[in-house]
């Protein structure tokens, strides 16, 4: 029944064309103004209507809408029952018509025409139609449009490049630019950039294209300077049409490389010392990409491959064993943090170094001084240079290994780093260094030389030499000097006789050869004894005393001296000390005998006085020098000995060995033994038959002497006048030739006693006399079975 009544309302509308009146007609509804009503598909949309009376008296009849130029309602209410709530709806058959109902509300301002999904076919010019009872028809307009979204955000770098994935890189300090461009949308679309909800860029940047807006919306985000801050930051463009429109969101991860933030050197120790390891570590954070580090010292480049480098996202570590010198004292090490892929993304961090090292020592001769002209006399000052850290505590100097004082009056002058000498004498000649010294340690200069040019000087040894010659003997005399420089060495020789006169001597007799001049010189007369000088000059100068040659005449030699006795496995030793050679060569005799008083058998001859004759030597030795083995003594005798001095002149007085005892028995038998020394073998006869033969000769001589009155006379007064003088030493003439006494040689050994001092000598006893002070030293030899 009430459908029935809406198709025949809506029969009585279209058959009935004069019933929509003149103001129905389809020019004047275009005129009309329209309310725009946003939509989004898919939303419940209200379209509004007012139906409020023109009068309080009047009333709603009829309510219609219409869609676009349809003449057709798509919708009706029929109030012509007189209560609007109560009215009759209707509506087309068809998607339009059935998502509508037409809503009165509490208020007729409030009606309104509800279509629920609305879709892009909805979309178009609506138009209600209100019908009062008593008043004229109104119309009102309402614009449905559904809001179409956008394109996808496409973003583009400054290159026009499309980013599809992260943004960048960018670079800390520089421009960032990005676009981010829309298409479509209705409304027009708002293009934005967001950063963690906050909006950085809200500029819609629309281009033109042809002269007109193009279809595209556009958003140019520009960052003048990129800050730390922007690194792993994410960035979106949001793109809405209109209020009702869905945000279409594109995120950008951006790629930022940054600079080193910061850079810094620790080292182990602030105390470096040269030549020992010291661990320096770098760190640097704040780059991106990791940082490389670079090490440098003095602006060089460190290669070592015992650097080690860690790398973490932003951060670096590396780790150096830095040894250095002395030379590197005062410089930078730098530690040098690059961005590989930053360009001019470098920050550096500089460490002076304070290496600590010993002295290193320089001695040299002050400026002004020339080591070539340096003469006794000159003053010399020495520079010592140090160059050490710390500062030396201590400066020493040094000659020949001897330390150096300070001594003003005798003109050594020590001060901090020089050394003054005041009149240099030969004595200053030699090495000197300097040594230096502080908390890490010594150093020690390369020695200087100081070597000073002289006037030719006597050779120690050669200032006065006393020579003793012969009428008519030739004198070859040796002058040596010493002199620098001592190639020029020239020499004169002078004569100072016994009359007092000092005479030049002919230099035809003198051969100069370096340093040395041998002259030829012949004594003929007694006038041509007396004193020569040998002169030498040189480029310094005269020498200053000459080398003094006493030529007296010859004399016997002076005995030997210091005589002292050895005893080795195979012989006796006997060794003296020369004593003066009377001016003539002189060679050494050594005789042995008979002990006087010995309990040796031996008779020994005497005359009738009771002297006691000379005896021969039952052995004897001669030598260049003083020094004798004797293998001639026999065990169980007492010997006597005697060196003395022999020449030209004659002989010395004898140095006797008294009492000098072979421990042991006799041999059986010897017919020959040998007396060795330095310079030759000689034979002595100690043969049994050679000894009876002594005393034979011995009784001869003392009967001679019986017979011969005069002789005895004469040996009578020399006997007087020795006792009237005081006791001589003993002489040759207290020698006896010993009895022969066969026995068995062995090893003797040490016997010791209370009453005397002893001293061991391999198998040898000397003993001192404490009668005889003047006479040398006993010698013992105990025989032992």
């Amino acid at each position: 029944m009430c459908g029935c009544a809406v198709t025949l309302i809506f029969a009585i509308i279209i058959l009935n064309g004069n019933y929509l009146g003149a103001d129905d007609s389809i020019e004047f509804q275009n005129k009309l103004p329209a309310k725009l009503i946003w939509a989004v598909e898919g939303d419940h949309v209200e379209l509004p209507c007012d139906v409020t009376p023109p009068r309080p008296t009047d009333s709603v009849s009829m309510v219609l809408w219409f869609k676009d130029d349809s003449g057709i309602p798509l919708y009706s209410l029929d109030a012509r029952g007189g209560v609007l709530n109560n009215s009759v709806h209707a509506a087309l058959v068809n998607d339009l018509g059935k998502k509508s109902f037409f809503l009165v509300g509490d208020g007729h301002q409030r009606a309104r025409l509800k279509i629920a999904n609305v879709t892009f076919n909805d979309q178009g010019v609506f138009r209600c139609r209100v019908d009062f009872a008593n008043s004229p028809t109104r119309n009102y307009r309402v614009n449905l449009t559904l809001v179409e979204q956008p394109t996808n955000p496409v973003i583009y770098d400054a290159q026009g490049k499309e980013v599809t994935g992260i943004g960048g890189p960018f670079l800390e300090g520089y421009d960032l630019f990005l676009s981010c461009q829309v298409a479509g949308g209705r409304p027009k679309p708002s293009v934005t950039w967001w950063r963690d909800g906050q909006l950085l860029d809200g500029v819609v940047d629309s281009p033109i294209v042809n002269g007109a807006s193009g279809k595209f919306t556009v958003n140019q985000l520009f960052v003048g300077s990129v800050t730390r801050a922007l690194w792993g930051a994410k960035l979106e463009c949001r793109a809405q049409a209109g209020p009702l429109g869905k945000p279409v969101v594109r995120e950008v991860p951006l790629d930022i490389y940054l600079k080193p933030a910061v850079v810094k050197i620790v080292l182990d120790t602030e105390v470096i010392y040269a030549g020992r390891p010291v661990g320096a570590r770098c760190e640097t954070w704040g780059s991106s990409p990791a940082a490389r580090i670079v090490w440098m010292l003095d602006g060089n480049l460190i290669r070592d491959p015992s650097i080690v480098s860690t790398q973490r996202s932003n951060s670096t570590v590396s780790k150096l064993a830095l040894v250095v010198g002395r030379e590197d004292d005062a410089k930078e090490l730098t530690c040098r943090a690059e961005n590989p892929r930053f360009p001019g993304g470098v920050l550096e961090h500089q460490k002076v170094l304070r290496v600590s090292y010993a002295p290193v020592v320089l001695a040299h001769m002050a400026k002004g001084y020339d080591p070539e002209t340096l003469r006794e006399g000159d003053d010399l000052k020495l520079v010592c240079e140090v160059d050490s850290n710390p500062r030396p505590d201590t400066i020493t100097w040094y000659h020949d290994e001897a330390l150096i004082e300070h001594n003003v009056t005798g003109g050594t002058l020590v001060a901090s780093e020089t050394l003054t000498l005041r009149s240099l004498t030969l004595a200053h000649s030699g090495e000197y260094i300097c040594v230096a010294s502080n908390a890490v340690g010594e150093g020690r200069s390369h020695p200087v030389l100081i070597h000073m040019k002289y006037a030719p000087r006597c050779r120690e040894g050669y200032e006065v030499r006393e020579v003793g010659a012969l009428r008519q003997e030739s004198l070859s005399l040796r002058c040596e000097v010493e002199a620098v420089p001592g190639d020029t060495v020239r020499f004169s020789w002078t004569f100072n006789g016994t009359l007092g006169d000092v005479l030049p001597l002919p230099g035809t007799k003198a051969r100069n050869k370096g340093l040395t001049s041998t002259f030829e010189y012949t004594v003929k007369a007694e006038s041509d004894f007396g004193t020569l000088a040998c002169w030498a000059s040189n480029s310094v100068g005269r020498q200053r005393r000459p080398c003094l040659f006493n030529v007296v005449p010859a004399k016997k030699p002076e005995p030997p001296l210091d005589c002292s006795l050895r005893n080795e496995s195979s012989a006796l030793e006997v060794n003296c000390v020369p004593g003066s050679d009377g001016g003539l060569r002189q060679h050494f005799v050594l005789e042995v005998r008979g002990a006087s008083g010995s309990s040796t058998g031996l008779h020994t001859p005497q005359n009738d006085q009771g002297v006691v004759g000379e005896a021969p030597p039952i052995c004897e030795a001669r030598n260049q020098r003083p020094f004798f083995q004797l293998h001639c003594l026999e065990a169980g005798f007492e010997y006597t000995m005697s060196v003395f001095a022999v020449n030209e002149k004659g002989r010395s007085d004898p140095v006797l060995l008294e009492n000098v005892r072979i421990a042991g028995p006799p041999p059986d038998r010897t017919e020959k033994s040998k007396i060795y020394n330095n310079d030759e073998p000689l034979e002595v006869i100690t043969s049994k038959s050679a000894a009876y033969s002594v005393v034979l000769v011995v009784a001869l001589i003392g009967g001679a002497a019986l017979v011969l009155v005069g002789i005895g006379i004469m040996i009578g007064l020399v006997i007087c006048r020795r006792r009237n003088s005081p006791p001589p030493s003993p002489g040759p003439d207290d020698f006896t030739t010993p009895t022969y006494v066969p026995a068995q040689r062995i090893e003797p050994r040490v016997k010791y006693s209370s009453d005397r001092r002893r001293s061991y000598r391999t198998s040898l006893f000397l003993e001192e006399s404490r009668h005889e002070p003047d006479l040398l030293q006993q010698v013992e030899l105990d025989l032992h079975s």
